[in-house]
Protein backbone atom coordinates (compact mmCIF):
# COMPACT_ATOMS: atom_id res chain seq x y z
CA UNK A 1 0.00 0.00 0.00
CA UNK A 2 2.64 2.10 0.64
CA UNK A 3 4.28 1.38 -2.57
CA UNK A 4 1.44 2.15 -4.23
CA UNK A 5 1.09 5.83 -2.55
CA UNK A 6 4.72 6.68 -3.52
CA UNK A 7 3.81 5.62 -7.35
CA UNK A 8 0.80 7.71 -6.86
CA UNK A 9 2.39 10.43 -5.52
CA UNK A 10 4.49 10.63 -7.85
CA UNK A 11 2.41 10.39 -11.11
CA UNK A 12 0.70 13.52 -9.69
CA UNK A 13 3.69 15.34 -9.23
CA UNK A 14 4.63 14.29 -12.75
CA UNK A 15 1.05 15.87 -13.87
CA UNK A 16 1.66 19.07 -12.43
CA UNK A 17 5.01 19.39 -13.88
CA UNK A 18 4.24 18.25 -17.36
CA UNK A 19 0.18 18.16 -17.20
CA UNK A 20 -1.63 15.89 -19.28
CA UNK A 21 -4.54 16.74 -21.72
CA UNK A 22 -7.31 14.67 -23.49
CA UNK A 23 -6.28 13.35 -27.55
CA UNK A 24 -9.94 14.33 -27.83
CA UNK A 25 -11.27 17.44 -26.10
CA UNK A 26 -8.14 18.77 -24.99
CA UNK A 27 -8.69 19.49 -21.19
CA UNK A 28 -6.49 18.42 -18.46
CA UNK A 29 -6.73 14.60 -17.56
CA UNK A 30 -7.00 13.56 -13.95
CA UNK A 31 -4.56 11.26 -12.21
CA UNK A 32 -6.45 7.78 -13.00
CA UNK A 33 -6.95 8.32 -16.32
CA UNK A 34 -5.15 7.49 -19.89
CA UNK A 35 -5.17 9.23 -22.87
CA UNK A 36 -8.62 10.52 -23.02
CA UNK A 37 -10.96 11.72 -20.19
CA UNK A 38 -13.69 9.68 -19.04
CA UNK A 39 -16.31 12.27 -20.51
CA UNK A 40 -14.86 11.89 -23.93
CA UNK A 41 -14.61 7.99 -23.48
CA UNK A 42 -17.85 7.44 -22.44
CA UNK A 43 -19.06 9.60 -25.76
CA UNK A 44 -16.42 8.13 -28.49
CA UNK A 45 -18.56 6.71 -31.57
CA UNK A 46 -17.94 3.20 -30.72
CA UNK A 47 -18.74 0.85 -33.72
CA UNK A 48 -19.59 -2.36 -32.01
CA UNK A 49 -18.59 -4.47 -35.29
CA UNK A 50 -17.57 -6.82 -32.53
CA UNK A 51 -20.72 -8.07 -32.01
CA UNK A 52 -22.47 -7.22 -35.45
CA UNK A 53 -22.36 -9.82 -38.35
CA UNK A 54 -22.49 -8.69 -41.95
CA UNK A 55 -21.78 -4.95 -40.67
CA UNK A 56 -20.93 -2.10 -42.78
CA UNK A 57 -17.37 -2.77 -43.10
CA UNK A 58 -17.97 -6.29 -43.93
CA UNK A 59 -20.61 -5.46 -46.88
CA UNK A 60 -18.09 -2.58 -48.11
CA UNK A 61 -16.03 -5.70 -48.89
CA UNK A 62 -18.57 -7.81 -50.47
CA UNK A 63 -17.83 -9.42 -53.74
CA UNK A 64 -13.89 -7.99 -53.18
CA UNK A 65 -12.25 -10.10 -50.55
CA UNK A 66 -13.47 -13.17 -48.79
CA UNK A 67 -12.82 -12.14 -45.83
CA UNK A 68 -13.77 -13.38 -42.28
CA UNK A 69 -15.01 -10.81 -40.40
CA UNK A 70 -13.77 -6.98 -40.45
CA UNK A 71 -13.83 -4.84 -37.37
CA UNK A 72 -13.59 -1.30 -36.24
CA UNK A 73 -13.53 0.43 -32.88
CA UNK A 74 -14.99 3.93 -33.75
CA UNK A 75 -16.65 5.70 -36.50
CA UNK A 76 -14.27 8.07 -38.09
CA UNK A 77 -15.11 11.35 -39.22
CA UNK A 78 -13.72 15.02 -40.42
CA UNK A 79 -16.36 16.79 -38.63
CA UNK A 80 -15.27 15.20 -34.79
CA UNK A 81 -12.29 15.63 -33.06
CA UNK A 82 -11.14 11.54 -32.67
CA UNK A 83 -9.71 11.56 -35.56
CA UNK A 84 -6.95 13.23 -33.70
CA UNK A 85 -6.34 10.23 -31.63
CA UNK A 86 -4.70 8.63 -34.93
CA UNK A 87 -3.17 11.52 -35.93
CA UNK A 88 -1.46 11.28 -32.81
CA UNK A 89 -0.37 7.81 -33.24
CA UNK A 90 0.47 8.12 -36.81
CA UNK A 91 2.00 11.55 -37.17
CA UNK A 92 2.80 12.79 -33.46
CA UNK A 93 4.86 9.80 -32.64
CA UNK A 94 2.65 8.62 -29.51
CA UNK A 95 3.06 5.01 -29.58
CA UNK A 96 1.71 4.37 -26.21
CA UNK A 97 -1.46 5.79 -27.35
CA UNK A 98 -1.73 3.31 -30.28
CA UNK A 99 -0.99 0.43 -28.02
CA UNK A 100 -3.82 1.45 -25.46
CA UNK A 101 -6.41 1.92 -28.69
CA UNK A 102 -5.29 -1.26 -29.91
CA UNK A 103 -5.39 -2.63 -26.71
CA UNK A 104 -9.14 -1.08 -26.09
CA UNK A 105 -10.03 -3.11 -29.46
CA UNK A 106 -8.53 -6.22 -28.34
CA UNK A 107 -10.46 -6.69 -25.18
CA UNK A 108 -13.78 -5.65 -26.91
CA UNK A 109 -13.12 -9.09 -29.45
CA UNK A 110 -13.00 -11.12 -26.59
CA UNK A 111 -16.43 -10.50 -25.94
CA UNK A 112 -17.80 -12.69 -28.69
CA UNK A 113 -14.79 -12.27 -32.07
CA UNK A 114 -13.28 -15.77 -33.53
CA UNK A 115 -9.76 -15.47 -32.04
CA UNK A 116 -7.55 -15.47 -34.64
CA UNK A 117 -4.15 -17.74 -34.42
CA UNK A 118 -2.02 -15.01 -35.50
CA UNK A 119 -2.09 -10.68 -35.65
CA UNK A 120 -0.31 -9.10 -38.42
CA UNK A 121 -0.06 -5.33 -39.11
CA UNK A 122 -0.35 -4.25 -42.15
CA UNK A 123 3.25 -3.16 -43.52
CA UNK A 124 4.97 -0.01 -44.44
CA UNK A 125 7.36 0.14 -47.07
CA UNK A 126 10.67 0.32 -45.77
CA UNK A 127 11.47 3.80 -46.80
CA UNK A 128 8.54 5.09 -45.66
CA UNK A 129 8.76 3.25 -41.97
CA UNK A 130 12.26 4.24 -41.95
CA UNK A 131 10.86 8.19 -42.43
CA UNK A 132 8.80 7.78 -39.38
CA UNK A 133 10.83 5.16 -37.25
CA UNK A 134 7.95 2.92 -36.96
CA UNK A 135 5.08 1.06 -37.95
CA UNK A 136 1.89 2.59 -36.28
CA UNK A 137 -0.23 -0.39 -37.82
CA UNK A 138 2.26 -2.91 -36.21
CA UNK A 139 2.42 -0.80 -32.44
CA UNK A 140 -1.70 -0.86 -32.64
CA UNK A 141 -1.16 -4.61 -33.30
CA UNK A 142 0.53 -5.41 -30.91
CA UNK A 143 -1.67 -3.70 -28.25
CA UNK A 144 -4.34 -5.29 -29.84
CA UNK A 145 -2.62 -8.28 -29.45
CA UNK A 146 -2.09 -8.27 -25.83
CA UNK A 147 -6.19 -7.01 -25.35
CA UNK A 148 -7.11 -10.25 -27.11
CA UNK A 149 -5.13 -12.33 -24.09
CA UNK A 150 -1.67 -13.02 -25.88
CA UNK A 151 -1.71 -13.65 -29.55
CA UNK A 152 1.48 -14.05 -31.40
CA UNK A 153 2.24 -11.32 -33.86
CA UNK A 154 3.62 -11.86 -37.16
CA UNK A 155 5.89 -9.14 -39.34
CA UNK A 156 7.83 -11.41 -41.55
CA UNK A 157 5.38 -13.10 -44.41
CA UNK A 158 3.83 -9.85 -45.86
CA UNK A 159 5.85 -6.80 -47.19
CA UNK A 160 4.91 -3.60 -48.93
CA UNK A 161 6.79 -4.52 -52.14
CA UNK A 162 5.86 -0.96 -53.55
CA UNK A 163 7.03 2.86 -52.52
CA UNK A 164 3.35 4.45 -52.96
CA UNK A 165 2.11 8.29 -52.13
CA UNK A 166 0.06 8.61 -48.87
CA UNK A 167 -2.94 8.01 -49.22
CA UNK A 168 -4.45 10.53 -46.59
CA UNK A 169 -5.55 13.39 -48.99
CA UNK A 170 -6.25 11.06 -52.24
CA UNK A 171 -9.37 10.75 -54.32
CA UNK A 172 -11.42 7.34 -53.60
CA UNK A 173 -10.11 5.73 -57.25
CA UNK A 174 -6.59 6.73 -56.61
CA UNK A 175 -6.39 4.85 -53.45
CA UNK A 176 -7.29 1.75 -54.99
CA UNK A 177 -4.55 2.37 -57.78
CA UNK A 178 -2.33 3.15 -55.21
CA UNK A 179 -1.89 -0.07 -53.55
CA UNK A 180 -2.73 -2.40 -55.95
CA UNK A 181 -0.58 -5.06 -56.16
CA UNK A 182 1.41 -3.09 -53.42
CA UNK A 183 1.66 -5.94 -51.40
CA UNK A 184 3.67 -9.73 -51.81
CA UNK A 185 4.77 -12.12 -49.44
CA UNK A 186 8.18 -12.22 -48.38
CA UNK A 187 10.62 -14.04 -50.31
CA UNK A 188 12.47 -15.21 -47.46
CA UNK A 189 9.09 -16.14 -45.47
CA UNK A 190 7.59 -19.94 -45.05
CA UNK A 191 3.80 -19.78 -46.35
CA UNK A 192 3.78 -23.35 -45.90
CA UNK A 193 3.74 -22.45 -41.91
CA UNK A 194 0.59 -20.16 -42.37
CA UNK A 195 -1.62 -23.13 -44.16
CA UNK A 196 -4.78 -23.10 -42.56
CA UNK A 197 -4.19 -20.22 -40.10
CA UNK A 198 -6.50 -17.51 -39.07
CA UNK A 199 -4.64 -14.04 -39.89
CA UNK A 200 -5.89 -10.91 -38.52
CA UNK A 201 -4.78 -8.10 -39.97
CA UNK A 202 -4.57 -4.70 -38.66
CA UNK A 203 -4.32 -0.81 -39.35
CA UNK A 204 -5.36 2.34 -38.59
CA UNK A 205 -8.21 3.46 -40.14
CA UNK A 206 -10.41 1.56 -42.53
CA UNK A 207 -11.39 4.05 -45.70
CA UNK A 208 -12.23 2.59 -49.36
CA UNK A 209 -11.03 -0.95 -48.62
CA UNK A 210 -8.14 -0.58 -50.91
CA UNK A 211 -5.50 -1.66 -48.64
CA UNK A 212 -7.67 -4.53 -47.36
CA UNK A 213 -7.98 -6.12 -50.75
CA UNK A 214 -4.45 -5.90 -51.66
CA UNK A 215 -3.25 -7.33 -48.66
CA UNK A 216 -6.17 -9.91 -49.23
CA UNK A 217 -4.64 -10.78 -52.68
CA UNK A 218 -1.22 -11.36 -51.74
CA UNK A 219 -1.95 -13.70 -48.88
CA UNK A 220 -5.15 -15.50 -50.37
CA UNK A 221 -2.09 -17.76 -52.28
CA UNK A 222 -1.07 -19.77 -49.08
CA UNK A 223 -3.83 -22.67 -49.04
CA UNK A 224 -6.58 -22.85 -46.38
CA UNK A 225 -5.70 -19.50 -44.91
CA UNK A 226 -8.19 -17.67 -43.11
CA UNK A 227 -8.09 -13.75 -43.12
CA UNK A 228 -10.01 -10.99 -40.87
CA UNK A 229 -9.55 -7.62 -41.03
CA UNK A 230 -9.59 -5.19 -37.72
CA UNK A 231 -8.41 -1.40 -37.74
CA UNK A 232 -9.85 1.79 -35.03
CA UNK A 233 -11.32 3.71 -37.40
CA UNK A 234 -13.94 2.82 -39.57
CA UNK A 235 -14.98 5.61 -42.31
CA UNK A 236 -18.64 5.41 -43.18
CA UNK A 237 -19.11 7.09 -46.64
CA UNK A 238 -22.63 8.92 -47.34
CA UNK A 239 -25.41 6.57 -48.45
Amino acid sequence: MLDMDWMRGWKELGDMVWPRKCGVCGDFLETDERYVCAECLADMPLTYFWSWRENPAERMLWGRTYLQGVVSLFYYSYDNDYKELLHEVKYGGNLRMGRWLGGMLGRYMREGYPYPDIVMPVPLHWRRKWKRGYNQAEVIARGLAEGMGGRPVETGLLRRSQYAASQTQMHVGNKWENVSGAFSLNPKANPEAFRGRHILLVDDVLTTGATAEACWDALSVIPDIKISYASIAFVQRPG
